[in-house]
């Protein structure tokens, strides 16, 4: 029985020295940033806007600094109260969130298609931040549930972004498909964050 149990024993631990690899691993891809990433705020931003946030960061077109889009604040407003006057804006069902404390007057969409000749950004392979506010009413008229709308958005200079992750403001987590846009965001802050804050 005795030398059944090492085996076992060993089998455990090397079990548990892979998945702690592997999520070590996860980790060292996701501070990649020259590719998208999500960002789960540590206790470092409380009491800030960012407190419990979950952020899509992307690299600017230049690649000098960030851009992102906080992705757990909705704000409980409907866009057709933002702009009454605009009788389309009655067809989107969905509420306003709040992406950052950027230009936090104006409305971004964020959508997998941009409307032709648009001013976007490329957040992530099949996902774009739309900025004019032309392009944004055309997808408000044309498509208005096939985007969700933020007011604002967040930037970072160069280098800024790095700097806050090596000070433990942000645990970085790869950009994943499913908790980009999530039907329920509320918890994702919960669901991302796990023991590391």
């Amino acid at each position: 029985m005795k030398a059944l149990f090492r085996p076992l024993r060993s089998l455990a631990w090397l079990a548990c020295l892979l998945a702690l690899f592997a999520s070590l691993a996860g980790t060292a891809r996701a501070g990649d940033l020259t590719q998208a990433v999500l960002l789960v705020a540590s206790r470092n931003k409380a009491n800030s806007i960012y407190e419990q946030a979950v952020v899509l960061a992307a690299p600017l077109p230049d690649g000098k600094g960030h851009v992102g889009i906080i992705l757990n604040r909705p704000t409980g407003v409907k866009l057709e109260n933002l702009f009454p006057g605009q009788a389309a804006t009655r067809n989107v069902a969905d509420q306003v969130y709040l992406g950052g404390p950027v230009k936090s007057d104006s409305v971004i969409a964020v959508t997998q298609r941009p409307p032709h000749d648009s001013n976007y950004v490329a957040l992530m392979p099949g996902l774009v931040a739309v900025l004019d506010g032309v392009s944004v009413d055309d997808i408000i008229e044309n498509t208005p549930n096939e985007a969700r709308y933020f007011l604002g958005f967040t930037v970072w200079d160069d280098g800024e972004l790095d700097s806050q992750i090596r000070d433990g403001d942000w645990i970085v987590r790869p950009a994943d498909a499913r908790h980009v846009l999530p039907a329920n965001p509320i918890d994702l802050w919960l669901e991302l964050s796990g023991d590391f804050v």
